[in-house]
């Protein structure tokens, strides 16, 4: 019988295998090359979908000037972009892409460092352009906070164009995420995102609330700016000590002319012009000065009426530095003194004769501390001095009663009166007169005087012999002295007793030649003084 050969089923098995390998295989082929053309439906990133970096208008656009500035300023330093190549991750269904992408903002804080300093060299700028004290302090002695804002925002605009040099740049690798039903790529809300976002939230905040913040921070890193300096007690018998290093003295122009570019002086001579140049032809080559926050003396001598003119022009910050002192600080009382001795009592810096009130005779209306204390209106002319530092004058016969006298006092504001004369100017006109019951006018004397060249500003004069000891060489008439003193632009001046009693001390020295060679003790003189406190 023949045996039938058997047929193997491994190559069944072997296909069923195949088929059922393949099957999956074809599958995964199917959707894999699916998903491909999913995904190559999908598109690329763009930049347009990175739009939430775009910027936008602010609300509500900047008013003022400096919110504009600002404005623009950081819409010009905002760029973005992409950086590198994107990253694509995931299927047509969770699709994701990394990239990375950076912003370039204006650093404020790097554009406003150390503007403090700008903002004080402004600050100084515009106490310059003041043109009176109370228009750049308050009344608590701080700059006035307008003055402030408007320091800043001068120093800050003055950087704004050179903002492009503070621009800084910050990179961050931002996810996104493809939303097949909204056809998008959106930014996955993470630490990346929101790093950016808020960069941009910040470009697009209100410029003028950056402004104000960035105001208060300035003001805040400020050290506080007070002036240094009050109002001198009217009643006080004495000035505060001055400085002894602020005076000096010297040969050279120069020297004067650089001192009064400073800041300092800029800010008390206000825009006013001086009588000082360095062109005058001085009898003696020093020049002396004192110079503080409140007080500008310059003292010299020239040649005037072929005698000794002692000049000093002086500057001050309050018109309570004008002062007068009287023997023994009560009136009537006889404790004489010199010029010198009252000059280091009162601790002025500059003092001249007084009136010699208490001398052999009645005169004029005389005032101390507010209070009449002798009244012969019919004598002589009267200066009174204000607690503004004004002169006002009275004539001879002018007041027929004291009350009237008081009532002129009360609303004009005197302190105190000089009453020797006769006014010599008074508001820009020459009234000196021919003839007077004072003073000798028409005969040689050595001659004395103070004169207003405008608010806060004074010229102090003596006319002396050249040669100490010698009593009438070379000495002026009341009209030579008068024209002294309109020659060198003053508004107001009035006559000083004159003769041993023309004297100027400085720093408590004797710096003119007295008649008869020596000072004689007086009752009073008028003194300038510092108001910066002593500590």
């Amino acid at each position: 019988m023949k045996r039938t050969k058997r047929k193997s089923i491994w190559p069944v098995i072997l296909t069923v295998l195949l088929v059922l390998l393949l099957i999956p295989l074809g599958a995964m082929g199917y959707f894999y090359v699916r998903d491909q053309i999913a995904i190559s439906k999908i598109p690329e990133l763009q930049l347009s979908d990175i739009s939430f970096l775009e910027g936008s208008d602010v609300t509500p656009q900047p008013e003022t000037e400096l919110g504009q500035a600002l404005y623009q300023a950081r819409r010009n330093a905002w760029q973005w972009g992409t950086v590198g190549e994107a990253v694509y991750t995931g299927g047509p269904k969770d699709r994701s892409v990394e990239q990375t992408v950076y912003v370039t903002t204006l650093d404020v804080e790097q554009l406003t460092a150390g503007l403090d300093a700008e903002v004080q060299e402004a600050l100084s700028q515009q106490a310059l352009e003041a043109l009176r004290s109370d228009q750049v302090y308050g009344e608590d002695g701080a700059y006035r906070p307008e003055l402030s804002r408007r320091a800043f925002e001068r120093a800050l605009e003055a950087r704004l164009p050179q903002a492009h040099e503070h621009v800084r740049r910050q990179e961050a690798a931002v996810t996104f995420d493809w939303y097949p039903e909204l056809e998008r790529w959106l930014p996955r809300e993470d630490a990346a995102f929101h790093t950016l976002q808020d960069l941009r939230t910040e470009m697009n905040r209100d410029p003028d609330a950056l402004a104000d913040s960035l105001y208060e921070a300035a003001a805040a890193a400020l050290e506080p700016v007070y002036k240094t300096y009050e109002p001198l007690d009217e009643y006080a018998v004495s000035g505060p000590v001055p400085t002894a290093a602020f005076f000096g003295e010297t040969t050279d122009p120069a020297e004067v002319a650089e001192l009064l570019r400073s800041v300092t002086a800029q800010r008390l001579i206000d825009g006013q012009e001086l009588v000082w140049n360095p062109d005058i032809a001085l009898y003696s080559d020093t020049i002396r000065y004192y110079m503080d926050d409140t007080l500008l003396v310059l003292v010299w001598q020239e040649v005037e009426a072929e005698a000794v003119g002692t000049f000093a022009e002086v500057f001050v910050a309050d018109g309570s530095q004008l002062r007068r002192k009287i023997s023994g600080d009560q009136v009537f009382d006889l404790n004489f003194e010199t010029t010198t001795d009252f000059c280091v009592d009162a601790n002025a810096v500059l003092a001249v004769g007084g009136d010699f009130y208490y001398h052999d005779r009645n005169c004029g209306i005389s005032v101390y501390q507010r209070q009449i204390c002798r009244f012969d209106p019919v004598t002589c002319d009267t200066c009174y001095i204000t607690g503004d530092g004004d002169m006002l004058f009275s004539y001879r016969h002018q007041f027929e009663t004291q009350a009237e006298a008081e009532q002129f006092l009360a609303e004009n504001d005197v302190l105190f009166s000089v009453a020797f004369g006769p006014v010599l100017i008074d508001n820009g006109v020459d009234v000196t007169p021919d003839h007077y019951p004072w003073g000798e006018i028409n005969d040689t004397y050595a001659r004395s005087a103070i004169g207003m060249l405008g608010r806060h500003h004074y010229l102090t004069m003596n006319i002396n012999c050249s040669t100490p000891g010698q009593p009438t060489y070379n000495l002026a008439t009341l009209r030579q002295a008068a024209d002294a003193m309109v020659e060198r632009g003053c508004i107001k001046a009035y006559t000083l007793d004159g003769g041993q009693t023309a004297t100027t001390a400085f720093n408590g020295e004797l710096i003119n030649p007295v008649q008869f060679g020596a000072q004689k003790a007086i009752s009073d003189v008028i003194y300038f003084a510092t108001a910066v406190p002593n500590p």
